[in-house]
């Protein structure tokens, strides 16, 4: 699931050297001499400026890719359980939204291929596996053994040989990927409400936007762009603090990188479980993309 920001700053230094002594032929005069000064240091640029180069830099992507790791730790009593999601997905952004590529999920031990435009979404599947999942939806042995096969929507065989795509709800799409999350103009967007607790600093070719948030309804707002798929109703949200730093090149303005720590409790019924998430995101090939094509399965 995937990228990175730096800005510059010194200070002007000029010194003056005052040298005493006889220049030849002048007896007892003084001589001034003064140090080349430096160049004026550059002006720090503060989060509106920041944020405004990035997102003009952004809108001139018609493609690039990105790699997310999204890395999950759910404290439940005495358990621990731990999940890791990777996305690798290839985005068109002009002139028209598409992304094709991959999520992995470790704690299912599957992977799956996926595609989505500004209308829809779907996932590849094999259908031993949709096979699997529709004997799962039988009460029972006799109810199965009653059914002559397993058909798909349009009331054909399932081919446990063969792929199928399958439609994700919106909500399920984004749970993986959306504009608000990942996307290095919309991101921004989204988050433009916490500018007053961005700070902007540079590292080596790269400026960072970070902010920290421990404000319940601030912290909340993050926690349900990007973790999204944990939150049901009925359950209370108690966050602890949010993280988020972009990573860009501080000569292109584009984003490199993009990484958020997420803290929080889901209460319900009087249990309480501890969730922990670390999100990185790898943006790269900028404009090399080739054109996204949908599947000719879903034509």
């Amino acid at each position: 699931m995937k990228r990175v920001l730096k800005t510059i700053g010194t200070s002007l230094v000029a010194g003056v050297v005052l040298l005493s002594g006889a220049a030849e032929g002048v007896s007892g005069s003084d001589t001034v001499s003064a140090a080349a000064a430096k160049a004026p240091a550059a002006k720090a640029l503060t989060a509106d400026q920041v944020i405004s180069k990035v997102t003009a830099a952004a809108k001139t992507l018609k493609n690039f890719h990105i790699d997310v790791t999204k890395k999950q730790d759910v404290q439940s009593g005495g358990v621990k359980i731990s999940n890791t999601n990777t996305l690798n997905l290839d985005i068109n952004r002009l002139p028209a939204f598409a992304a094709a590529g991959s999520v992995k999920v470790s704690l299912l031990e599957t992977s799956y291929e996926l595609y989505a435009n500004d209308k829809e979404s779907y996932y590849l599947v094999d259908g031993s596996e949709l096979i699997a999942d529709s004997e799962g939806d039988y009460e029972s042995s006799e109810e199965l053994s009653n059914t002559d096969t397993v058909t798909d929507g349009d009331g054909e065989p399932i081919d446990p040989e063969a792929q199928y795509w399958i439609d994700l709800e919106k909500a399920e799409w984004n749970t993986f990927y959306s504009k608000g999350q990942y996307d290095p103009a919309a991101m921004l967007d989204s988050v433009k409400a916490y500018k007053k607790s961005m700070k902007i600093s540079t590292a080596g070719t790269q400026t960072v936007m970070q902010f920290t948030l421990t404000d319940p309804a601030a912290a909340k707002a993050v926690i349900t762009l990007y973790d999204q798929e944990n939150l049901w109703d009925g359950e209370t949200l108690q966050p602890k603090s949010v993280t988020w730093k972009v990573f860009v090149n501080t000569k292109t303005w584009q984003t490199e990188k993009l990484t958020v720590d997420l803290s929080y409790v889901l209460a319900a019924d009087g249990a309480k479980d501890t969730y922990t998430t670390k999100i990185e995101a790898k943006y790269s090939k900028n404009n090399k993309i080739p054109a996204i094509v949908k599947p000719a399965e879903l034509e």
